[in-house]
């Protein structure tokens, strides 16, 4: 419960000048008339007379009923609404061939298989969200600006393959510029970039830093997902450290995944982290109680009066 004007409880002062005035209006000396053939009234005023000095009592708790009144205390009820804005979320995904020659830890899927089956889990889970999608060798390629058609975009996650029509490479800052270019134009609560790779960039068009500076001047936040070398066999190197710094440079977080259970985890700690950051929108409900206030100061007046009217009337 909850008062909407709180500060009107200094009217409680009048509250106290009233039973001041009545406690000393009730020690006052009363007018005396002498009835030469009445008898001498007793001492003991009786139970009724007890009970009518108590009567004042009323009228100082009906003003305090009224004065919580006009205060309006209020029933609050409060919802919780989730989300509280809207997410946008591009992911970008490493196709170069390296993500198809090897496979992840304990798994017998290829890393692009794996990323694609994660991303398209990811996807299915995001409900008002809106979801864009770049594949990337050396070049970029946006094969869906930000929607909420998410059925569109699983399916373009399922077909994306290396057709083999853009150079190979890995092209780390290209796709962070394109993938930020996207989210450029939104007004979404929160703007995320999830970038998955398991090399380092071999494209000087644009570096990884200069793109997660873009980043970070647009209010970007960038998580990056690294899948590490596990063979001795394996020739293509994961740059770590320029993954942690655009994660550290635009707010966002580096997740390293061995296998596909740590690549699921990392995309579920994305949307708990990003559902985080939005919080949820609280609606508050308020129900008047101010009535029953003013209800009850009335019946404790009527109640006094009848009183004094009926069984504890007094005579000077």
């Amino acid at each position: 419960m909850r008062f909407a004007a709180p500060e009107l409880f200094a009217l409680i002062a009048l509250a106290v000048l009233l039973a001041w005035l009545l406690w000393r209006a009730g020690r006052a000396p009363r007018p005396r008339f002498l009835f030469p053939h009445a008898p001498p009234a007793a001492a003991d005023p009786g139970v009724r007379g007890r009970a009518a000095r108590w009567l004042p009592a009323l009228r100082i708790a009906a003003a305090i009923c009224a004065i919580a009144a006009i205060a309006r205390p209020q029933a609050t009820t409060v919802e919780a609404l989730e989300p509280a804005g809207g997410i946008d979320i591009v992911l970008a995904i490493d196709a170069s061939s390296s993500m198809t020659r090897h496979v992840l830890d304990g798994g017998a899927e290829t890393r692009l298989d794996a990323a694609r089956r994660v991303a398209r889990e990811f996807v299915a889970e995001r409900g008002d969200d809106r979801v864009g999608l770049v594949m990337f060798q050396r070049r970029a390629v946006v094969l869906s600006p930000l929607t909420l058609d998410l059925g569109a975009v699983d399916a373009l996650i399922a077909g994306s393959v290396r057709s083999g029509l853009i150079p190979d490479g890995t092209g780390v800052g290209v796709a962070l510029a394109e993938s930020v270019n996207l989210l450029r134009a939104s007004d979404a609560a929160s703007r995320v970039v999830v970038l998955l790779t398991d090399g380092e960039n071999n494209v000087p068009d644009i570096a990884p830093v200069q793109a997660a500076a873009v980043a970070r001047a647009l209010g970007v936040r960038v998580y990056t997902v690294g899948l590490p070398a596990l063979r001795a066999d394996e020739t293509v190197t994961l740059d770590e450290l320029a993954l942690v710094y655009i994660a550290d440079e635009t707010g966002g977080r580096y997740f390293r995944a061995a296998s596909g259970e740590d690549l699921a985890a990392a995309y579920a700690e994305v949307a708990e982290l990003e559902r985080g950051y939005v919080g949820v929108e609280e609606r508050l409900s308020a129900r008047e109680l101010a009535p029953w206030l003013l209800a009850a100061a009335a019946a404790l007046i009527v109640l006094e009066l009848a009183a004094r009217a009926g069984p504890l009337r007094t005579v000077p």
